[in-house]
């Protein structure tokens, strides 16, 4: 998040600007500045001698964890967030990962650091951001930290190191450690390319322990703009505040776009708002989503893909994006995108492989893995690679699209990239009329250890279920033939707030479905 030294900056040049939005809460510059020197000012008197000094927080996004994390960064504490969706085996293993010595939290979430043993007995300043921790208890409630006196916090002594945790949709998250910022590099490349100011007003609609939130947050921070806290899960919400707070730039993944461009109040966001640039990422956008989004927004949208290990990579704008839909875009500048055959070596245009990326950005170790780095001679210079989880190719104009992870449970046979292009199908299942959402899913049965598609799908209505079944089932045998498909009606896919398929969940709830179906599939082959 942004250093106190240049909210100062801001509040000195524009003090009555506003610099937060949350709710009724309007913190201006000054306000902001005041704040984050208090805040600042506590910690730095109660913080612990354990080092490295570590940060993290279990919170929905609001005002005071902006402040927190504020104060945290200008003390040169790194900072991250947990998804407090994700349970109590994945808070547990991303915390002992991390082993910070900062934690902040608020009531709703703090359950799930209470049931996994945090921070029970350890040295660890616990900030309580909505309210007093229990008598006797360890503990220091937020306004409290917001009654010191403001001074001038001293930053720590320790090595740079920046977190950030993989989504953990099928697993516990990793935590991906990076030992030099890359930020002002990226920054001024985005604010070049697409002329933002300090007139932007950024509507944050991710939780804010995604990296893209505070990423984005802190470009229109820097500029001494202003961001906007929306809900995420309250489309009509989201949209009134497009309109009241004159919002001109968000990041919303998939499902919340497609929420946003279905809903009755967007229709006229193209001449009512100030938008001029949509970024969405997380998951490729079928060509409806595209459509309507232009229709509502206007040419607004952009798409991008990168990962937590490397960055923001690829970047497609509206023009091409409406004409191209199932491309993520082309490399941004300082990043090479290379796709590789299972001996790692460049395959040609066309041809499906794994996504290997090379970029400044590029993460320097798990804390408890080993990446899977590669140098290549490619473009002319040796290039040190990264080799993702994802699967896809590059078209004859360079652009780059995505077919399917690598990992999780759509792992392929010993590490080869996956042979069929499995997004593409999704794109395909998404213009049936008679679906609303689907995923598809490609694993083995473990009973038979038969490789399969397992395709759930929600009907648009109950009356289309039948049908709808057919038309995926028929899509599936034409997209895929080599592979069998079970189609299974949902009532709704589920995602995490950052928009990634919530696959381990989904498979959980489909697979009896499948087993079932398998068995009755294998006694209709044995002859009577």
């Amino acid at each position: 998040m942004i250093k106190l030294s240049d909210i100062r900056k801001h509040a000195e040049r524009r003090p009555g600007h506003v610099a937060v939005v949350d709710g009724e809460v309007r913190l201006t510059w000054a306000n902001l500045a005041d704040k984050v020197a208090r805040v600042a000012t506590a910690i730095e008197e109660r913080l612990p001698d354990i080092r490295p000094a570590r940060a993290v927080f279990v919170a929905e996004n609001r005002w005071e964890l902006v402040v927190a994390m504020a104060a945290v960064s200008s003390l040169g504490i790194p900072c991250v967030g947990l998804d407090y969706t994700a349970g109590p085996e994945a808070t547990a293993g991303a915390l002992e990962q991390l082993r910070p010595t900062v934690i902040i939290s608020t009531s709703d979430q703090r359950a799930v650091l209470t049931e996994v043993g945090w921070p029970e007995g350890r040295d660890v300043l616990d900030i309580r951001l909505d309210s007093d921790p229990p008598k006797n208890a360890p503990g220091v409630a937020f306004t409290d930290l917001l009654l010191s006196e403001p001074g001038e916090p001293r930053p720590v002594e320790q090595p740079f190191e920046a977190f950030s945790f993989t989504s953990g949709t099928s697993g516990i998250p990793k935590l991906v450690i990076r030992r030099a910022s890359f930020e002002a590099r990226r920054f001024a490349d985005l604010v070049d390319q697409y002329s933002f100011d300090e007139d932007d007003v950024h509507l944050v609609t991710v939780p804010l322990y995604h990296a893209s939130g505070p990423g984005w947050a802190r470009i229109f921070l820097s500029l001494g703009g202003t961001i906007v806290l929306g809900p995420y899960d309250d489309t009509a919400a989201l949209i009134g505040l497009i309109q009241d707070e004159g919002v001109s730039t968000t990041l919303m993944v998939p499902p919340v776009l497609k929420r946003v461009v279905a809903h009755p109040a967007s229709e006229h966001l193209h001449k009512t708002s100030r938008l001029h640039f949509v970024l969405s990422g997380g998951r490729h956008l079928n060509r409806w989503v595209v459509n309507n989004t232009w229709d509502r927004l206007g040419p607004v949208l952009h798409l991008y893909y990168g990962t937590t290990e490397t960055g923001v990579n690829v970047m497609i704008g509206p023009e091409e994006l409406h004409v191209a839909p199932c491309r993520s875009g082309r490399p941004m500048p300082g990043n090479t995108i290379a796709v590789l055959d299972p001996e790692n070596r460049p395959v040609p245009k066309g041809m499906r492989g794994r996504v290997a990326i090379a970029s400044y950005q590029l993460m320097d170790a798990y804390a408890t893995a080993e990446p899977e780095f590669l140098d290549l001679d490619y473009g002319g210079r040796t290039q040190r690679f990264l080799l993702t989880g994802d699967s896809g190719f590059i078209d004859e104009a360079g652009r780059l699209e995505l077919t399917g992870r690598n990992d999780g449970v759509s792992k392929a046979v010993e590490g080869k990239p996956l042979d069929v292009n499995i997004f593409g199908l999704e794109n395909d299942l998404m213009d049936l009329p008679c679906v609303r959402e689907t995923a598809v899913l490609r694993t083995k049965l473990q009973d038979t250890g038969e490789e399969v598609l397992i395709v759930p799908f929600a009907p648009v209505s109950p009356e289309r279920l039948e049908s709808g079944r057919r038309a995926v089932a028929a899509a599936c045998a034409r997209r895929v033939p080599c592979l069998p498909a079970y189609v299974i009606p949902v009532e709704a896919i589920p995602y995490s707030p950052t928009g990634k398929v919530r696959a381990a969940r989904l498979l959980e709830t489909v697979l009896p479905l499948v087993r079932a179906e398998a068995t009755a599939r294998r006694t209709d082959l044995v002859p009577a």
